[in-house]
C-alpha cells in the first residue's frame, strides 16, 4: 500500500511539472517536450508488441503514417475537428491494425518480423506512388485549425494551447495504456510472452487475444500520427519509411521494454540526445549509432533496467554495510 501511495504521488508530481513547465523553459524546448510526449504515445503502442507481448516488429511505422494520412486528409478535405480527425486517425490505424493482424499475429519469431517489415513497405510504396491522394513524396501540408468548444474557440496554433492540447491526449492515451495492462487481456498478453503454449492450454484463444492488443497498438500509434502530422502540418512518406519504424524500436529498447515507463523513458532520451548531437556536430547519426551499440552490450535491459540493477546493487551493498 505504501508502495502503491507512493508511485501516485510521483506520478502526480510528474503531471504538476509538466503542467507548469512552459514557464520554465523557452518555447523551443517546449516544442521539444510535445515532440516526446507525441512519440511517447508511439512507443507505449509499440511496447505492447515489443515489450509485453514479447514480438519484434519491423512494420509499426506503417499505422503511425496512416493515421497521420487519416487525419491530415479529414481535417484539411472535410473540413473535420481536429481532436475528432486525430480520433480517426487512430481508427484508421486500428482498422489497418485488422487488415494485417488477421495474417500477422499467426507467425512467431523472425517471419513475423518478416511480415510486418513486408506489410510496412506496402503501405510506404502504395503512399509513394498514390500521388493524388497522398502528394507521393511531395506531402500534404495543412493548416492547424482552431479548437471549437460550443462557441468557445481555442488558437491551436499557438505553442503553448497546442502543448495544453497534446498534453491532455497524451494522459489519456497513456491512462488508457496502462489501465489495459491491469486488465484480463493485458495480463493475458504477459502470459503469452512467457508461454504462449501454457495460456493456449488452460483454454485461451490466443490468436483472437494477440489480434485484439495488435489493433489496440495500431491504434494509439495512429494517434500518434495524427498528433505528429497535425504537430508539423505537414505529412509525407517519412512517417511511414524504415527509419521511422527503427525509431520506435530504438525508444522502445532504450527505455526498456521490460517496464510500462520505458518507451516513454526512451523516446525522451533518444530525441533529447539527437537534438543535441545535432547541434553539435554534422554526422551525430554516426555517435548515435555508438550510443546505441554500448546500450545493447553493456545495458540490454534499457535505462530502466540499468537504473533498477543499480538501485539493487546500492540496496545491498546498504544492506551489507549495516549488518555487525
Amino acid at each position: 500500500m505504501r508502495g502503491s501511495r507512493f508511485g501516485w504521488i510521483r506520478i502526480a508530481l510528474v503531471i504538476l511539472v509538466l503542467l507548469v513547465l512552459p514557464k520554465l523553459i523557452s518555447e523551443y524546448r517546449l516544442n521539444l517536450v510535445i515532440t516526446m510526449m507525441i512519440y511517447s504515445i508511439f512507443a507505449l503502442s509499440y511496447n505492447l508488441l515489443f515489450g509485453q507481448g514479447g514480438l519484434l516488429s519491423f512494420g509499426h511505422a506503417a499505422y503511425f503514417g496512416f493515421g497521420a494520412y487519416a487525419t491530415v486528409i479529414l481535417v484539411k478535405q472535410l473540413a473535420m475537428p481536429l481532436p475528432l480527425g486525430i480520433l480517426l486517425g487512430g481508427l484508421a490505424g486500428a482498422f489497418l491494425g485488422l487488415a494485417f493482424g488477421v495474417f500477422v499475429v499467426r507467425m512467431r519469431g523472425v517471419p513475423f518480423a518478416l511480415l510486418t517489415l513486408a506489410f510496412n513497405q506496402l503501405i510506404y510504396v502504395t503512399a509513394e506512388k498514390w500521388r493524388a491522394v497522398t502528394g507521393g513524396e511531395d506531402g500534404i501540408a495543412f493548416i492547424r485549425p482552431n479548437l471549437n468548444l460550443g462557441g468557445w474557440e481555442i488558437d491551436l496554433w499557438g505553442t503553448l494551447n497546442w502543448y495544453y492540447f497534446v498534453l491532455l491526449v497524451t494522459l489519456i492515451c497513456v491512462g488508457c495504456l496502462w489501465y489495459l495492462t491491469l486488465t484480463p487481456l493485458g495480463r493475458l498478453n504477459l502470459c503469452m510472452r512467457e508461454n504462449e503454449d501454457r495460456a493456449r492450454f488452460i483454454g485461451y484463444n490466443t490468436y483472437a487475444s494477440r489480434l485484439i492488443i495488435y489493433i489496440l497498438s495500431g491504434f494509439f500509434a495512429g494517434v500518434a500520427g495524427g498528433l505528429a502530422a497535425a504537430f508539423q502540418e505537414f505529412v509525407t512518406t517519412t512517417f511511414i519509411n524504415l527509419d521511422k519504424a527503427t525509431d520506435v524500436l530504438m525508444m522502445t529498447f532504450i527505455g526498456g521494454g521490460g517496464t510500462f515507463f520505458g518507451p516513454v523513458i526512451g523516446s525522451c532520451a533518444l530525441i533529447l540526445i539527437n537534438d543535441l548531437l545535432s547541434t553539435w556536430m554534422e554526422r551525430w547519426a554516426i555517435v548515435q549509432g555508438l550510443l546505441f551499440i554500448l546500450l545493447v552490450l553493456y545495458a540490454p535491459n534499457g535505462l530502466s533496467g540499468l537504473y533498477r540493477s543499480i538501485r539493487e546493487r546500492w540496496a545491498k551493498q546498504k544492506t551489507g554495510a549495516t549488518q555487525p
